[in-house]
């Protein structure tokens, strides 16, 4: 269903996104990214996918010093803030019997940790810059050219020139998902082709584009493309044509 926000800056509000469609992540509402709204700032966010936010409105948090706080960065991010966010979610989506003070102190302390970062000197905010077009066509090829291996991250990116940490952060600002899924998928389109232009034996393939196993192979397409690569296959042989009687 479509994602609708209206903030007119009546309280205080922490704003964290967990999941967000790829045209709304590029314009610095990321998976991780997330704000704090001072009273008087609006915001609207509507879009025709479904997003994931976490939304905490407080009225003046003892250790939240607001007024420390320069301009909200656009889509800043912090492992810590991400790690109390997504706590927060999992007691409140797994555990029916939340305990309200539990709730109450992830939330101080998610408040606390976002206004630390925010309020830092801007060189220390994690502000992922996407890849640039040229860097991500390169790195592409790079990995369409060595589907046959495993492919790391610490490899993909030294390949891109840029720190694990960093890299992670640019390539889902450009893609929208993280490497590892990206070369998982760009693995199984290449099966995909394959079956459809070749008959090379499915173990065959496994090895030819990095899948540690038939079974492995399988599994993942599946979960990809809802048909078992024998069976997709088979539907893509032309039908037999029936036999005429005599």
């Amino acid at each position: 269903m479509a994602f609708d926000l209206s903030y007119t800056g009546d309280r205080p509000v922490l704003l964290y996104v967990f999941e967000a469609p790829r045209a709304v992540a590029e314009q610095g509402c990321r998976p991780g990214a997330f704000a704090l709204l001072r009273p008087g700032t609006e915001l609207e966010i509507h879009h025709p996918e479904p997003m994931e936010v976490l939304a905490v409105a407080y009225d003046g948090a003892r250790d939240v010093d607001l007024g420390r706080l320069g301009e909200t960065p656009k889509g800043a991010s912090d492992p810590g803030v991400r790690l109390l966010a997504q706590e927060l979610r999992r007691v409140l989506r797994e555990e029916d019997a939340a305990d309200v003070r539990y709730v109450e102190a992830l939330t101080q302390s998610l408040l606390v940790r976002a206004a630390a970062v925010l309020a830092s000197p801007p060189a220390t905010i994690a502000v992922a810059a996407p890849l640039t077009p040229g860097k991500l066509r390169r790195l592409t090829a790079f990995i369409d050219a060595n589907l046959d291996r495993p492919l790391q991250v610490a490899e993909l990116a030294a390949e891109a020139g840029l720190s694990r940490a960093h890299f992670t952060r640019a390539f889902q600002a450009a893609v929208g998902e993280p490497p590892h899924r990206f070369v998982l998928s760009r693995r199984l389109e290449e099966v995909r082709r394959a079956l459809a232009e070749t008959d090379v034996p499915l173990s065959n393939l496994a090895v030819r584009y990095g899948f540690s196993s038939h079974a492995h192979m399988s599994s993942a397409f599946r979960a990809a493309f809802g048909a078992t690569p024998s069976s997709y296959r088979r539907s893509l042989e032309p039908p037999l044509l029936p036999l005429a009687a005599s």
